[in-house]
């Protein structure tokens, strides 16, 4: 075994502990935590209003956040929630990935401050491409169970209760029910994608809900222009690195069709980014690590889960993160460049 054996045995062999650890910090510390992020030990068992409505499902997780404001501030918010309402007060360019058509309105609306038993609570647009061809296909949750201003109970997703503190706060709850895909390829999509996906956005919803109710201002406007300038940026750089491998350019189609059909379905700029970037990464780990895709597929979905997880926002922290990327990339190249 030569030299560049033995480096490329050990780079294999390093990457392959690093994943092996992330593995069990996913199951035994990562997973645990989000499935019962913001609570005691005592949250987690006892009965919340509308625990008792009838929504299917086995209890897959309670969460928990403080608002400093009253229940009453931050149910106007809650009950406003639906695709046709004021959307669902999470990531769009994540849910518009899969053409839902959702765009959060941050305005408080009196036609929007009701729900009733039965009622729907739309999770996406009507006549989704996605939509199963069957008449009992619901695209959304409906209400089991309402009371204004303290709880709703959603049928196959979950109750969420506002309980007031001693201080004038809320206690925010989503306690949500469910249970794994049938067969092992659905249970594990459900632990490693769908369970962890569901967090993300249930925990974007609560903290920007928060946000809202203690009338706090969001991002600063430059900083989410630096991050979509950081997406289009990898954008670029990730087509021009496709288009300069010989005989491979023709892949470029699929990230460009992609990122056309999201705009096209939901005129969602971020996400059309957000798409084509996703696609363009994982064709350029195919076509440069080839063999060694594993590796470059693990690294990403590991730091991927941790900004998903513990960012505050993590549009800006991608963005801003592929504008550095970029920028040291173009920095390097022009160095090497032979002086004139």
């Amino acid at each position: 075994m030569n030299g560049s054996q033995r480096t490329s045995l050990a780079v294999t062999t390093a990457a392959f502990v690093v994943l092996l650890a992330a593995i069990a910090a996913y199951t035994f510390v990562a997973r645990p935590w989000y499935l019962s992020w913001g609570t005691t030990p005592a949250e987690r068992t006892r009965a919340l209003l509308g625990d008792d409505a009838w929504i299917g499902g086995v209890v897959t997780g309670t969460r928990a956040v403080t608002v400093q404001a009253p229940p009453e501030k931050v149910w106007s918010w809650l009950i406003e929630m639906g695709q046709d309402r004021a959307g669902f007060f999470s990531y769009t360019w994540l849910e518009n990935l899969a053409l839902a058509d959702i765009h959060n309105i941050y305005v408080i609306r009196p036609e929007w401050q009701a729900r009733e038993p039965k009622d729907l609570v739309r999770a996406v647009k009507p006549g989704y491409l996605f939509g199963l061809p069957k008449k009992s296909f619901v695209p959304g949750w409906k209400v089991s169970f309402v009371a204004p201003g303290g709880s709703i109970t959603l049928r196959d997703w979950g109750t969420f209760a506002l309980e007031p503190t001693d201080s004038g706060g809320t206690r925010f709850f989503i306690r949500s029910r469910g249970g794994p895909l049938p067969g092992v390829i659905g249970r594990l999509a459900s632990f490693w994608l769908l369970d962890p996906s569901h967090f993300v956005m249930e925990k974007t919803m609560m903290t920007r809900i928060k946000r809202l109710a203690e009338g706090r201002p969001g991002p600063a406007g430059w900083l989410e222009a630096l991050a979509t300038a950081g997406f289009a940026a990898a954008a670029l750089g990730a087509a021009l690195l496709i288009a300069s491998r010989k005989r491979r350019g023709l892949w470029l189609l699929v990230p460009a069709l992609y990122a056309a059909l999201v705009l096209e379905e939901t005129a969602d700029l971020r996400a059309g980014l957000a798409g084509f970037v996703a696609l363009a990464l994982v064709i350029i780990g195919f076509l440069i690590f080839k063999k060694r895709w594993w590796i470059y597929f693990g690294f990403f979905a590991i730091y991927a889960y941790a900004v998903l997880f513990f960012a505050a926002e993590a549009w800006i922290v991608f963005g801003l993160v592929f504008l550095l990327s970029v920028a040291t990339l173009l920095a390097a190249a022009l160095k090497g460049l032979p002086a004139r």
